[in-house]
């Protein structure tokens, strides 16, 4: 775990800091009374990218009328990203695990193609006049 993220004031922090420099609470690591975020438990799906078919895991800061703030990993907790809400999908973890597969087997699968595509291009020979 390279970061944590105060429960307080949600600012990102390096895991030897005594204190919150944001809030100044007193970083409690573990136990009943841990005041810090350390983990991400996504609740949504986010689609960011116009064009992609990427979904990303994330977690709802806040919710405005019409976009919303998340964070996709512990970092996100400061600067949080603004999406529209038309793009914030409940969570699914089937789908998104079917997504992924499918994504993963057609990069596999193009990566085959240009290897192809390659090896007829070394075979290519230079055109000699007659």
């Amino acid at each position: 775990m390279d970061g944590i993220v105060c429960g307080a004031c949600h600012s990102y922090l390096s895991t030897d800091l005594p204190n919150c420099p944001g809030c100044g609470n007193t970083v409690i690591l573990a136990g009943e009374t841990k005041n810090i975020i350390d983990q991400l438990q996504p609740n949504c799906l986010i689609h960011r990218y116009e064009g992609s078919d990427m979904l990303e895991p994330a977690v709802i800061l806040k919710e405005g009328k019409t976009n919303v703030k998340v964070a996709t990993k512990l970092k996100d907790y400061a600067k949080p990203i603004v999406v529209s809400k038309q793009k914030v999908y409940a969570f699914n973890q089937n789908i998104l695990s079917n997504i992924q597969a499918l994504r993963n087997e057609r990069t596999a699968t193009m990566r085959r193609y240009d290897q192809l595509i390659h090896t007829h291009w070394q075979n290519l020979q230079p055109y000699k006049q007659p």
